[in-house]
């Protein structure tokens, strides 16, 4: 009788431990990352009782969590790789909007300040055109110094995302610290619930860490989880974990690098890192972000300047000639934070037609300067001062070895661009050089507008007269020496005629004593050949020599375009892993309720039968107390 009695009891107890635990799974059905438990049972034998003892009931082994580890690995993984994506997509989907929008896109700017200046070459005289010209000027100006502050907004956003995710990624780590360091103390034996939903929430937070940065796991024998992250950088190992941070980059003041932090030793890991939301910033924006504001930066650089040195060959309605229509910024240089000596690089533009959408890393070793292009990882070596992509690399001070230094001359070139003339008659639309044809000539030969083909020519605006000593032949003669610079050239009507650095033409049958003079044009008026000039560079290829202002900004459209559409491909690929994934993971340890419910059903009359056992020990136990009365 006390053996049934036993059996009965731990029978009871046995299945209320199983109830409970169904319950616990009912209960837990929409927790997120909860893995579903189910009780392990043994007989207790009968080896010490002999062949004919029947056993002694029923043991709970355990609480075991039903948990695939491979599938969760997959899940995280799969987590990771989609939120690297997903965030790439979020924020190159943005740009390619911003720079697409009509009201923040360089191009219609681009084409109404050349159509304004069309139209005040029509009518170089008018003030009103003219004045035009100017507003159309600064809205271009405006325009490119909106997007760019579109583009830095979009920085910030990167930033404070990053630091953000970072926090986050820390604060996980902390979790994890905290649960490895509890698991480790807990008695197997008698903790065995707390231990699995210990062991549930680490893995949820892991998972979640997943989404914010590639994780790497492994289990060690006491139940801690040692954490990496990116590249094999130890985050957590087992009761300890490194400090992850966000701080501001010395040599790229907009922009953060992440650091780790052990045993008062910092160590700069953005390279090492990849994968989740944090990746997903890193790559748009160095793939997509950065690459976006140097061609920007490139296209200023170049409109501005081709526009100013063409400005400046003409002159004004003063006789004056053109200054600067626009602005153009000087590089910056930035210094290392771990720089130890005193050295400070200058850098000067040169020449705006060589210049690369790239900044450039210098190191040096001591000897020489190692400098790297960040668009295609090309590197120069060699002593300072060095010319690089049409910039004019130099220093001061006496760097040291392992120095390292940042230049950039298109970055940010965008941000400083502006308009700088605001008098409409200062606006350079007639070219240096005046041509006239004498009233007293016999013939009706008409001579064209000259061109500057040598700006730098000292003889440019010397009066000279081309003089027909037949109908067939003419000469050109120094008005002021009365010297004869080209004898007894012969005539052929619209054939270029070159001297003291420019061009003309002459049309038409001409007779002898003809005469057409070009001499420097003092008033402003009379051409609107430097207007025209001017005009003609919206359609020449200056960007990077094959490509016209409007196809460069196009071929920046196309890109951002471009690299959306793949973001978005890989988004939506990744998203179905992920999701087939996740049903893998769930169809071995989620929560099904059908199949609770028959445990509870199961486990609810196994429980009725056991105290059933009891109840008919305690009636035999009582019958024979009543027989032995």
């Amino acid at each position: 009788m006390t053996d049934i009695l036993n059996t009965g009891k731990s029978a009871l107890f046995a299945f209320q431990r199983a109830l409970a635990t169904t319950a616990h799974n009912i209960a837990n059905v929409d927790t997120d990352g909860y893995t579903r438990q189910r009780v392990e049972f043994s007989a207790i034998g009968n080896a010490d009782r002999g062949p004919m003892h029947a056993g002694s009931g029923v043991r709970v082994d355990g609480v075991q969590r039903i948990h695939d580890q491979f599938a969760t690995t997959r899940v995280n993984s799969a987590t990771s790789a989609h939120a690297e994506q997903q965030s790439q997509f979020e924020l190159a989907s943005r740009l390619d909007d911003i720079v697409a929008s009509e009201g923040v896109s360089v191009a219609p700017a681009i084409n109404d300040f050349f159509n304004a200046l069309q139209d005040a070459s029509n009518d170089a005289s008018s003030v009103s055109a003219r004045e035009v010209v100017l507003d159309q000027t600064e809205q271009l100006a405006n325009r490119f110094r909106l997007l760019q502050g579109q583009l830095d907004d979009t920085q910030n956003e990167v930033n404070n995302r990053t630091r953000a995710a970072i926090d986050a990624v820390d604060e996980y780590a902390e979790g994890i610290r905290e649960i490895n360091n509890q698991i480790i103390t807990f008695d197997s034996s008698s903790q065995l619930q707390v231990q699995n939903d210990l062991l549930d929430q680490r893995d949820q937070m892991v998972k979640e860490l997943s989404g914010l940065i590639e994780v790497t796991t492994v289990e060690q024998d006491n139940g801690a989880l040692n954490v990496f992250i990116g590249k094999g950088i130890n985050l957590v190992v087992e009761g300890s974990k490194q400090k992850i941070s966000a701080v501001a980059d010395e040599t790229h003041p907009d922009r953060l690098k992440i650091q780790i932090s052990g045993n008062g030793v910092d160590q700069e890991v953005d390279a090492l890192l990849q994968g989740g939301e944090i990746g997903g910033l890193q790559s748009f924006a160095a793939e997509t972000l950065h690459p976006t504001m140097h061609h920007l930066g490139r296209l200023a650089m170049v409109l501005s300047d081709e526009l100013n040195q063409q400005h400046a060959m003409g002159v004004d309605l003063d006789g004056e000639r053109g200054s600067a229509l626009f602005e153009i910024p000087e590089p910056t240089a930035f210094s290392s934070g771990d720089n130890s000596g005193t050295g400070l690089i200058a850098a000067t533009v040169v020449d705006t037609n060589l210049l690369e959408p790239a900044e450039y890393v210098l190191r040096y070793d001591g000897v020489d300067f190692t400098t790297t292009r960040s668009s295609d990882g090309a590197v120069t070596t060699g002593s300072l001062p060095l010319s690089i992509d049409g910039i004019e690399l130099s220093i001061t001070g006496s760097p040291a070895a392992g120095d390292t230094f940042v230049v950039s001359a298109t970055g940010r070139a965008a941000a400083s661009m502006n308009a700088l003339i605001s008098d409409p008659e200062t606006l350079a639309l007639s070219g240096p050089l005046a041509t006239t044809s004498s009233i007293e000539n016999l013939g009706d030969s008409q001579i064209s507008a000259a061109t500057v083909t040598d700006q730098a020519s000292t003889t440019l605006q010397d009066p000279v007269d081309i003089v027909f000593s037949s109908d067939t032949t003419y000469d050109i003669v120094d008005v002021n020496t009365g010297s004869t610079l080209v004898s007894g050239a012969a005539y052929t009507p619209g054939e270029t005629i070159s001297q003291n650095g420019w061009e003309v033409s002459i049309q038409g049958d001409a007779l002898s004593g003809d005469t057409h003079r070009i001499e420097a044009n003092t008033m402003g008026r009379g051409n609107n050949t430097n207007g025209l000039a001017m005009v003609d560079k919206q359609l020449e290829s200056l960007v990077d020599g094959t490509q016209s202002f409007n196809d460069a900004y196009g071929a920046l459209v196309s890109t951002v375009g471009a690299h959306t559409h793949s973001a978005q491909s890989r988004t939506s690929a990744l998203e179905a892993l992920l999701d087939n994934a996740i049903d893998r993971q769930q169809a071995v340890q989620g929560v099904s309720l059908d199949e609770e419910a028959v445990d509870l059903t199961r486990f609810q009359q196994a429980y009725q039968a056991s105290a059933q056992i009891i109840a008919t020990a305690d009636t035999m136990f009582k019958t024979i107390l009543n027989a032995v009365q």
